[in-house]
This record gives structure tokens, sequence and C-alpha cells, in this order.
């Protein structure tokens, strides 16, 4: 079998597998119900939140890193950023099941895996474009080979694979992040959210440099724009339409950063005192 052929395979397996999810949990719950009441808020939350987005923002943002000039190439960031941040990741989640925190627990596991889904939808237009010759590559595949280190030696199976892993934990942090965020939102928001995830890709190097398309691809014509705006759009729209089915609690982080605010100064106030006042 050609390697060109495997790309195919691999291509559809793993766009497939992200709509196949989609539609199965649509399917589930084609509604949004109630949300539920909202745990009170405490300091170890806001703890954990917070350390899930500093892991959310290093998926992305290792490649753009890698790819500036002067910095450590990937395999360096691979082994020694990206890894442990799964890592610090998959810690805060055991610890907080653990420690009964439903709220947390809840917008990590929903975030990372709708956000993985809704990569396999923004794939299938990804792709199209792609084999209609409107994009300059196939991106996991180099995401594969420079995480490899093998950009002389070209893809094989499985820098694709690997590059197919990344390029969906990358989604899965972008969901991560909005579901830390925002928590249990409309389907627009996570729409906007897209949009600027959108404006990101077409800045930042991994399009600019590595692929070589300039701002907004104004090198290699507006049929990579279309493509690319298309798809981010998608991946916004279905990543919305999960969140606000398997969130359980309403509320954003300047909520919850409101509300341990207000639980420490009242903490912090003596009975004696209100009662005064």
């Amino acid at each position: 079998m050609s390697s060109d052929t495997l790309s195919l395979i691999v291509d559809f397996f793993f766009a497939a597998a992200g709509v196949a999810l989609v539609v199965a949990r649509l399917w589930r719950h084609p509604r949004p119900s109630a949300a539920e009441s909202a745990p009170p808020a405490t300091r170890v939350e806001l703890l954990f939140t917070v350390a899930g987005l500093v892991t959310a923002a290093v998926g992305p943002n290792v490649l753009v890193v890698a790819l500036t000039p002067g910095m450590p190439e990937m395999p360096f960031w691979t082994r020694y950023v990206l890894l442990p941040s799964i890592g610090l990741l998959a810690a805060v989640w055991a610890v907080a099941a653990l420690g009964g925190y439903a709220r947390t627990t809840n917008r990590i596991w929903v975030g990372l895996w709708a956000g993985a889904a809704a990569t396999g939808v923004l794939d299938a237009f990804r792709l199209t474009g792609f084999h209609l010759g409107l994009m300059p590559g196939n991106m996991p595949r180099m995401f594969g080979v420079l995480i490899l280190d093998r950009m002389a030696l070209g893809p094989k199976l499985g820098s694709d694979i690997l590059g197919y892993l990344y390029h969906y934990c990358v989604g899965a942090c972008f969901g991560l992040a909005f579901t830390l965020l925002m928590g249990r939102f409309r389907w627009w928001g996570a729409l906007i959210w897209g949009l600027i995830i959108e404006i990101g890709m077409m800045t930042t190097p991994p399009m600019v440099v590595a692929m070589d398309t300039g701002y907004f691809g104004a090198k290699f014509g507006p049929g990579l724009f279309a493509t690319s705006f298309t798809a981010h759009v998608a991946f916004g729209i279905t990543l919305g339409l999960l969140v606000e089915r398997y969130v359980r609690h309403d509320g954003t982080l300047l909520r919850l950063l409101k509300d341990c605010s207000q639980r420490f100064e009242r903490a912090a106030v003596p009975d004696s005192w209100r009662q005064v006042r």
C-alpha cells in the first residue's frame, strides 16, 4: 500500500471518528437541558481552573514558539513542555475528581472531548479544501515531521498518526480553554471563539512561516482563507452545540473569581462585626 493511500486512510479515520462522536452526542441530547445548581466556589477550584487553563495554552502555543526563529525546535517543546502539561492536566482532573469538585471535572472532561470531536468536523472542511488544491499542505502531516524532527526525510505512517494526535490535542485544548473560561454557554459564544482561533491561525508562524502563506493566506490565494474560515466556523458552532448540552453548570471564570472573592471577604469579617453593621 502506497504512502499516499495510507495518508488518506489516516485522514479519513480521524475526521470520521470526530464527526461520528459529534453525531452520537447530539443524537443523545438533541436539546440542551436545564443547568444544574452551581456548587459553592472555592479557591481550590479556582486553582484547578487556572492550572487547566495553563495546560490548554501549552498545546497550541508550543508549535508557535517552536517555529519562531531562534527558539528550540518542536522535539524539545514536546518532550519538556507538552508532555508534562498533559501529565499536569491528568493530575488536576484526578485530584479534582477525588475531591468531589464536580464543576471542575465536568468542564475539563467536556472541554477535552468536545474540542477533539469538533476538530473532526473542522477536518471535514479542511481536507475537502486541501484535496481541491485550496490549501498548500496537510498540516497534521507537517506537525508529525516537526515533532519527530524528520523534515529532511519526509512523513511516514508513524509521523502522520503522531501529527494527527497533536492536531486533535490542540483542538481539545481549545475546547478545554472555552469550557474553563465560559462554562455552560450558548453556541454562539463558541462560534466567536472559533473566529478568534481563525485569526490566530492566520497570523502566527505555523501558517505564515512554515506554510509560507503570508497573513490570512495572502500569498496563496483566497481559497485558503475561505477554507480555513469555514472550517473554524464549523468548529466553533459544533463546539458550542456540545458545550451547551454537556457542561452542567452556568457561570464564567469571572463569576468564579467574584464568588471566591465574596466568600473570602465574608470569612474575613467576624460575625460580631456583621451584627454591628
